[in-house]
Order: C-alpha cells, then structure tokens, then sequence
C-alpha cells in the first residue's frame, strides 16, 4: 500500500548530493517508509531538506508516531534491531533499514541522528551529507559525472 499525498508532505530546495543514485534512493526510502510505517493512526509525514555551510545538505524526516525513547536511539541503527516485543508486534520487518541508513550515510562521510520532536509526538531523523545547491556556483563546474544527481 502507498501512502497518499497528503501523508508525506515535502519543503525542499533543488540541491545536489555526489553518490550513487540508488544509495541516496535506499537512505530516503527507508526513512520515509518507516515514517509512515510507526505512524500512529494517520501518517504524516514532513520532509524539509535544504543547503547548510560547508558544502552539506542536511534532510529532516519527522513523524508522528510514538517516538523513540533517548535511551534506545543509537541501538536502533544495530543490525537486526526492532523495538518493542516480538509477540505483540503487528508491522513486519527484518531491522535492516535503520541499520542500511546509517551505513550507506557514513559511506557517504555523513551523518545520521535521531531525536524526539520536542512539544509534538513523533521522532525526527536528520541526515547530512556533502551537497550544494544546485544553483551555487560550485554546481556550474560540475564535471559530467554519473555520481553527481539531484536530490528530492
């Protein structure tokens, strides 16, 4: 099943990510699907990436599920790793994803956190990677590159 429209809701600037299209495909498409998946009740689900200094871009993804207790937050990104008790779980899934974002990011020389969404319910996972603004000065001189593409 698909989430509609209405439940990813996306603020975003043109920008450039160097890597390979089907990791940054993998990073985001784990998130998102997560985000939707431990929503609770209706998903919704807000996307903001932008330009940071250095060179970076920095992507949020935050939820409204139930959040992610401070004390569990870096063992969510072990391998084989899901919250809560195995006999009372009700969405499938192997605890591969969190574990793929952060090795693909850190491949990437970037980073991966998580933290709660302060006065509202949810989490939010924020990703930095090297980028740039698609009109910076630096993406004009890009060289004609298949590792160089577009983001969001």
């Amino acid at each position: 099943m698909f989430p509609s429209a209405s439940t990813i809701s996306i603020e975003r600037s043109e920008l450039i990510v160097p890597g390979q299209r089907v990791e940054v495909e993998m990073i985001f498409r784990n998130l998102f699907d997560n985000a939707v998946k431990y929503a609770a009740g209706t998903p919704k689900v807000e996307v903001q990436a932008t330009a940071a200094r250095g060179e970076r871009v920095v992507v949020q993804v935050a939820d409204n599920g139930p959040g992610i207790p401070a004390k569990l937050r870096r063992k969510i990104f072990g391998r084989f790793v899901r919250l809560g008790n195995e006999l009372e779980r009700s969405r499938q899934g192997t605890g591969l994803g969190l574990y793929i974002v952060r090795s693909l990011v850190k491949r990437m020389l970037g980073t991966v956190t998580v933290r709660d969404r302060g006065d509202a319910p949810g989490t939010v996972f924020v990703v930095e990677l090297p980028g740039w603004p698609t009109r910076s000065p630096r993406s004009e001189s890009l060289p004609a590159s298949p590792v160089a593409r577009p983001v969001a």
